[in-house]
């Protein structure tokens, strides 16, 4: 059907079901089910994402175990994620933490996505197989903070907020190395 004879099929059709309705002016229940769904919806943009587990996951042993990191880590926006920033006094620091860090990514079988510029690195642990956080994720970030301390992180005056610029710029590089760097958990060509 061309689209002008389309526009005008359904122009005719919006004028047909427009004269057979009653109005009836709005009810309490509506106004209150209205103002109730805009109130939801406001709230549920406030809030902060929930932990969204691995399938698989025992999410009562996660929640004990995430607990304590929340503050320091923050969830990803989908909840299936961990991650933060970590600053050390000199680049040599901070490429000794890498590098500790990697060691028990190789022990434990699993990597983080993580970027670095000078004395900062940002390290995001998930899972993508299956998708979501895991035990690993909440182990390995924990493990973070320990090597953290031992290599001497610096406390930042002024914390990375997760909107801040620097830690938005050290996200997006993670980000995109991610994303440009395939499937980890597939077959390796």
């Amino acid at each position: 059907m061309p689209p002008r004879v389309a526009a005008a099929a359904a122009a005719r059709l919006r004028t047909a079901a427009a004269a057979t309705r009653t109005p009836r002016p709005p009810s309490a229940t509506f106004r209150y089910s209205t103002a109730a769904a805009v109130a939801a919806a406001a709230a549920a943009m406030d809030s902060k994402p929930r932990p969204m587990y691995s399938a698989g996951s025992d999410a009562a042993q996660l929640d004990a175990a995430l607990a304590p990191l929340l503050g320091r880590w923050v969830l990803t926006a989908d909840g299936g994620g961990l991650e933060r920033s970590f600053r050390f006094k000199t680049f040599a620091k901070t490429w000794d933490f890498m590098t500790a860090v990697s060691l028990q990514c190789k022990i434990k079988n699993h990597h983080p996505e993580w970027s670095n510029v000078y004395n900062t690195t940002f390290i995001r642990w998930t899972t993508h197989d299956p998708k979501g956080l895991s035990a690993k994720d909440v182990e390995m970030a924990t493990k973070c903070d320990d090597l953290a301390r031992e290599f001497g992180e610096q406390q930042q005056q002024e914390e990375l907020s997760p909107t801040s610029a620097a830690a938005c710029n050290l996200r997006d590089l993670a980000s995109t190395a991610a994303t440009s760097s395939g499937d980890c958990c597939g077959p390796k060509k």
